[in-house]
Parts: C-alpha cells; sequence; structure tokens
C-alpha cells in the first residue's frame, strides 16, 4: 500500500518537472533546392561529398524542437519509421544563434538599437558541432550512424555511396535571407553531403530574441524586418573616443582578382560574379575590374540557394576614391555577455581603435573597437558584417562559449552618410553589397601598413583592399604584438579530433 502511494505521489512531480522543461513544435524540413548548371553540377559554392544527394539524411522531412527554460534546444530528425536509426542535435544554444545587439541599452530602445538588431538579422550566423555522447553539455549530435567508410565497392572500379555514413560535422544556420529561416547541413571530410532549410517556429523566435535582448516582443517583430531608411548612428553608446592617432590616406591595391575564403575561389570559378567588358559579362581579371566596370551577382533566393540566371547590379566606383582615413583610440563599451551583470569595460586589457573611410558625396566607412592586439600580421582580423558584434556564420560550438564569456570588445562597422552639421547616419551595407572586412597588419614593414579588405554581397569575392599606413604611435605596439602573438583560444579551440 505505501509503494502504492509513494508511485503515484513521484510519477505527478516527475511529469510536472519534464513539462516545464520542455517543450516540443513540429517543423517542415526541405531538402535539394539548389539550381543545377547545364555542366550537371549544383550550383552552390560548398564543395561537394561523393555523398552528397545519396545520404540518409535525405529522407528527412521533419524535425521536432524540443525547447529548454535556459533557451538550448534539441533538434530529433522524424525518420525512423520503424527503421530503428536516429540521429539528433543536443544542447544547442539559441542564445547565441539569433539576433543580438552586444551592448547594454540605455532606456527604451531606439531606431539605432533596431536597425542594429536588423543588421544581425540579415547577416548569416551559425554554429558547427561534432558528435558527442549523451552527458556533453557542449552542442552536439548523437547517432545511431557509423564511422565507416562513406562508400561501397560493388564492383571493380565502381563505387556506391554508403547512405548511413555518420558525418564528421553537422552546424545549423541562422540564414540571412528572411526573419526566421534556418538551415542544417552535413559534412564528411571531403565535403558536404547534407544541406536543408527550416523555419523556425515564429513565435518562439520573436521570444528568445526579446529576452537574449531584454527587449519586448513587439520591437523585435519591429526590427526584424527589412529596410533601406537611414538611421541616426550614435556611437556614444559602443565607446568613448580617447585621442585622435592622425591621418592617412590610403593606396587602392590593384591584383588578381582575390578572395577571402576556399567559397569565394569556387564562387569565382563558378561565374557567381560578373564584370562588364565590351559589352559582355565575364570574370573579372584584377580588384579593379570590381571598381571600374559594372558588376552582377548571383541573387540570393528562396529558400537560401544561389540563382544560376537572376542576378544583382551593384556599382563599387566610389571605393576607388578614398579621400582619407582618420585613426582614434577608443574605449569600447560592446561586450559579447552584454546582459552579464559583471562589468566588462577593462578585463581583456587591449587598446582598441577606430577607423574612419573618409569617400566623395560625404560617404564614409567606420570602423570600430578594433582590437589592436588582435591585429597582427600571422592572421587575418575578421568583421563577420557589418552592425555591431556580429558573429561567424560557420562558428565552432566549441569555440563560442569561449567567445562570448573571454572574448574581446565586439568591434562595429557602418556604412554612412555625414551631413552638414556632422551627424552621421547608418546605411543598409547588405542591400548596397558590403559584407565583411579583413584586417591584415604588416608593422614591420618599410612602410608598416594595415591591409584592409571589403567583401561582397552574400561574400561572393573582394571588392576593394586599402593598403593604410598604420599611425606613427601605434607602429612600436604593432609590432610587438605581431612577434608574440598566439592565436586565441576562441579563433582556434576544436575537439572533434579528440573523439
Amino acid at each position: 500500500m505505501f509503494r502504492k502511494k509513494l508511485i503515484l505521489l513521484v510519477i505527478p512531480l516527475m511529469l510536472c518537472s519534464c513539462e516545464e522543461r520542455k517543450k516540443s513544435l513540429l517543423v517542415n524540413v526541405i531538402s535539394g533546392k539548389e539550381e543545377v548548371v547545364e555542366e550537371g553540377y549544383l550550383y552552390t559554392p560548398s564543395t561537394q561529398s561523393f555523398l552528397r544527394g545519396h545520404h540518409w539524411f535525405e529522407k528527412i522531412k521533419e524535425a521536432t524542437i524540443s525547447f529548454t527554460s535556459d533557451k538550448k534546444a534539441d533538434i530529433n530528425f522524424d525518420i525512423s519509421k520503424g527503421e530503428g536509426d536516429h540521429f539528433s542535435i543536443k544542447e544547442l544554444p539559441l542564445n547565441y544563434l539569433v539576433p543580438r545587439l552586444h551592448y547594454k541599452l540605455k532606456g527604451e530602445p531606439d531606431d539605432f538599437d533596431l536597425f542594429n538588431l536588423m543588421m544581425a538579422e540579415y547577416s548569416r550566423n551559425g554554429l558547427s558541432f561534432p558528435y558527442g555522447m549523451v552527458n556533453d553539455k557542449i552542442t552536439h549530435f548523437e547517432t545511431s550512424l557509423l564511422p565507416e567508410i562513406p562508400w561501397k565497392l560493388a564492383e571493380d572500379y565502381e563505387f556506391l555511396p554508403n547512405p548511413k555514413f555518420k558525418p564528421v560535422r553537422f552546424s545549423v544556420v541562422n540564414n540571412c535571407l528572411s526573419s526566421g529561416l534556418w538551415e542544417m547541413n552535413a559534412s564528411d571530410k571531403t565535403g558536404e553531403i547534407y544541406h536543408s532549410w527550416f523555419s523556425f517556429p515564429k513565435e518562439e523566435y520573436y521570444k528568445i530574441t526579446a529576452g537574449v535582448n531584454n527587449l519586448p516582443e513587439d520591437k523585435v517583430k519591429k526590427a526584424l524586418v527589412w529596410k533601406d531608411e537611414e538611421v541616426e548612428i550614435d556611437l556614444s553608446r559602443l565607446r568613448k573616443v580617447l585621442k585622435p592617432l592622425g591621418g592617412n590616406v590610403p593606396t587602392v591595391v590593384n591584383e588578381e582578382v582575390s578572395y577571402s575564403s576556399q567559397g569565394s575561389r569556387r564562387k569565382l570559378s563558378k561565374g557567381f560574379v560578373t564584370c562588364e567588358k565590351s559589352g559582355n559579362y565575364v570574370r573579372p581579371d584584377s580588384l579593379c575590374d570590381m571598381l571600374d566596370r559594372k558588376v552582377k551577382m548571383s541573387k540570393f533566393i528562396e529558400p537560401g540557394i544561389y540563382s544560376v540566371n537572376d542576378k544583382m547590379e551593384f556599382d563599387f566606383s566610389i571605393y576607388k576614391s578614398p579621400l582619407s582615413v582618420e585613426v582614434f583610440e577608443v574605449e569600447p563599451y560592446t561586450s559579447y555577455n552584454f546582459n552579464s551583470k559583471e562589468d566588462h569595460k577593462t578585463k581583456d586589457n587591449f587598446k582598441y581603435i577606430e577607423l574612419h573611410f573618409n569617400y566623395p558625396n560625404n560617404k564614409k566607412i567606420i570602423l570600430g573597437n578594433l582590437p589592436l592586439n588582435l591585429l597582427v600580421q600571422k592572421e587575418d582580423y575578421t568583421l563577420h558584417g557589418f552592425g555591431v558584434g556580429i558573429l561567424s556564420a560557420s562558428g565552432f560550438a566549441e569555440r563560442r562559449p569561449f567567445l562570448i564569456d573571454q572574448g574581446y570588445h565586439p568591434s562595429f562597422a557602418y556604412l554612412a552618410r555625414e551631413d552638414a552639421n556632422g551627424k552621421l547616419y547608418a546605411l543598409n551595407s547588405h542591400g548596397e553589397g558590403l559584407e565583411q572586412v579583413f584586417i591584415r597588419s604588416f608593422p614591420t614593414d618599410k612602410k608598416p601598413h594595415w591591409d584592409i579588405t571589403f567583401t561582397s554581397y552574400e561574400r561572393i569575392t573582394d571588392i576593394v583592399k586599402y593598403r593604410v599606413p598604420i599611425s606613427q604611435p601605434l607602429i612600436k605596439e604593432q609590432i610587438a604584438h605581431t612577434e608574440k602573438y598566439i592565436t586565441p583560444v576562441y579563433f582556434s579551440y576544436r575537439d572533434d579530433n579528440l573523439r
């Protein structure tokens, strides 16, 4: 009798606890939407694996997202139908994937705050993660798929794909095309084996974004809509200017058309970008082709693919004529952990600078809160998008907590217009074809300089590279940082090779 009463008491408590912790929603999953060119290959910049289009993942039509109280989620693929196979994403931190402001609000959010949230929404933000175990707290996937070879030998010289090959990594990406459109990718050691899309449940998306940013949901809904109108910039919310460090005239570097990533290399080779020459549109030969000629790039279309025939036109000619670059030392107010009670203003002891690129017609590009310690010769310092603290589209889940908890003050970038009174107005750089910034320091050269490269719409290719003289007061510090630099853990760590 006592045991029966105990069971009746315990079971309701267990059900209540689980009900409070999790809320599950079913979403539709679509795959195989990339366009195919005449040569027969998929029109995508991703390296394609032998398994692409043949994997077990292609059976997936639905997924269940289970939300937890700490803004994490599990995603389970609903495809077993008696087969006994399973694949689940565990501990996915939604607060790292929704758009974030990366600075504390001062009172009610205004148009500038909502603009920054919009810029983050229309920049890709993703997490890539490895296989893991049941008790792992870091983002991982769990599956019945096995780490066998990705192909099987049928006959001499005839290879068949192994549809149940366990991927090396999986990723979830908050797509930049429209609010709440997300995508999933799986890869083996040679390339992508699977690519799909799903619509994140809108009301949950707004609720999580509002909670992460301490904003009302109605403000979030207003912010996450594409807008082209100008918004006055208030840089005082992001940093304090300590002193000017002089000004210089940048040099436009003309070299063979380049690329900031392997994805850019593949986009160029597949004709994602063309320039007008003698009445025809052909692949550009040099960076100056991007500045001197009309440019067309493959349009990014629903559900998140590049179009073979639909092109976007751009005019980048103004970036050929920079008038000057002004340099300032600043004290940052931004933080990746912007809702923490801890004061992050002085935790890293870095020096930070700000650059103002000045162009004709009062146009400007502002790069701010750049950590001088990370501007070195050994690797690029990357701004992943225009706005404040835009996160990587392909960030490693193992690194993201280190960046959020231990990282530098987030940088910012704006395409802007300056009026006659010196007020700055931000423009939607996505619509104007500006996407990312790469900075590399060369302080030991005969003429110490920074190489600063701006990449195009959808990161298709580099637009322009500037050689900017390093301000004289910073040269010795830049040499010291370059000589002693070791890549921080939030740029380098990954643990999938340890399993």
